[in-house]
């Protein structure tokens, strides 16, 4: 799926979607990354949302972001507990939802300005 931008000052977007691959920018990933306006992580090593925890998400904690989009592939998976409270300790939203929801959400909150970070999870 192509997605649309409205005009925005991000230097990262994503600009498609399709399972098991998501562009950024009109390049094409297909393994796990970070994506927030002003930076991207491709060598994000996460691919089981139970390999979340402090020292797998230090990356994203550092973009300072408001919310965090997660994305968990096709189907919705839900984080355990402790990662909530992770999130709610560095005082950060977190949206978990599949990756095509995770993509069109995204592109929302940038172009409204939101400091917004999308991690997106691809299984090996």
């Amino acid at each position: 799926m192509s997605l649309t931008q409205d005009i925005t000052d991000a230097n990262y977007i994503i600009t498609g979607y399709q399972p098991g691959c998501v562009l950024v920018n009109n390049e094409p990933y297909s393994q796990s990354l970070i994506v927030s306006p002003n930076k991207l992580i491709t060598s994000w090593k996460v691919t089981d949302i139970d390999q979340l925890n402090e020292t797998t998400l230090t990356e994203v904690f550092d973009l300072e972001p408001e919310v965090v989009l997660l994305g968990t592939g096709e189907n919705l998976l839900l984080p355990n507990p402790e990662i909530l409270a992770l999130f709610s300790k560095f005082k950060i939203g977190l949206e978990t939802m599949n990756t095509n929801a995770v993509c069109r959400t995204y592109g929302i909150l940038t172009s409204e300005g939101r400091r917004t970070a999308a991690a997106i999870i691809f299984a090996k």
